[in-house]
């Protein structure tokens, strides 16, 4: 079950300290209140760490009929193991579309 950090809304809290860790299902509402003092709290971000299997090597996902490509250069990739094309190459129009997107994202407002 993944962990989500709160830290209180309405200062700082002689019971607990200001950050706290709740266990809770994906599917669970955030808190609204600390389960110790009962303060307002807000659901906060805070470093995530994910695992997704066991391993990532390319020879293990080919025998699972799946192709890995490894960057070789900007907007060029590489096959290091399964089926399909050994190199993917995007073109210049295709490289400054993506530039124009990166470069028009904004920072994403957490208020």
């Amino acid at each position: 079950m993944p962990q989500y950090e709160y830290e209180k809304l309405d200062g700082e809290c002689e019971i607990c300290p200001g950050r706290f860790v709740a266990i809770q299902s994906l599917t669970e509402e955030p808190l609204t209140h600390c389960p110790t003092c009962g303060l307002h709290v807000k659901k906060v971000i805070s470093q995530a760490s994910i695992k997704i299997g066991k391993s990532t090597n390319a020879d293990k996902a080919a025998k699972h009929g799946l192709t890995t490509y490894k960057r070789a250069q900007e907007g060029t990739w590489e096959k290091v193991a399964g089926e399909g094309v050994d190199v993917v190459q995007g073109t210049p129009d295709q490289l400054k579309e993506v530039k124009a997107e990166r470069a028009k994202k904004k920072p994403i407002n957490l208020d």
